[in-house]
């Protein structure tokens, strides 16, 4: 019998003081062992073993600073669907690796071959964008007007 699936759900299991460090170092990465001990009841070096255990299992895959793009002036955000020949897979790997604007590359299922996530200046900068990456196979854009989830915090679920 199929187990029945609860929407959302997270199957990792992670006793209450790892979801407060997970938690925790989600909200702030420069947290200190002993503010991270603070909030899970725990001595400094406890949470500091606990956050390396969380590290070494996969859980947490880094610590990094959130660039935004419009910081930069990149002002536009885009998402391009691009249909290739699977001969011209490693070509697009290799292209998309050296191009600053792109911010994601992801292979994926469907019509399209990769869905990409780019930040541009502006509309004549789209436009060289997705004449470089035509060369490759076709492709078809979006503009983002807002985002609705840029990042996501991961929190236990109830019970």
């Amino acid at each position: 019998m199929l187990k029945p699936i609860r929407l959302g759900s997270i199957e990792r299991s992670l006793d209450e003081a790892d979801w407060i460090i997970l938690e925790a170092v989600q909200e702030d990465a420069r947290i200190s062992f002993a503010e991270l001990g603070r909030k899970g009841s725990l001595s400094p070096p406890s949470a500091a073993e606990r956050l390396r255990r969380l590290e070494d299992v996969g859980v947490i895959g880094g610590f990094h600073a959130v660039v935004r793009p419009e910081g930069l002036g990149l002002n536009m955000i885009v998402f391009i669907d691009l249909c290739v020949k699977k001969a011209d897979y490693s070509k697009v790997h290799q292209t998309v690796r050296h191009l600053p604007w792109i911010l994601e590359c992801h292979h994926v299922s469907g019509r399209a071959s990769f869905l990409i996530k780019a930040a541009v200046p502006d509309v004549a900068s789209l436009d060289a964008l997705i004449g470089h990456l035509g060369q490759f196979g076709e492709t078809n854009t979006s503009l983002a007007l807002s985002a609705v989830v840029e990042r996501r915090v991961f929190q236990r679920s109830g019970p």
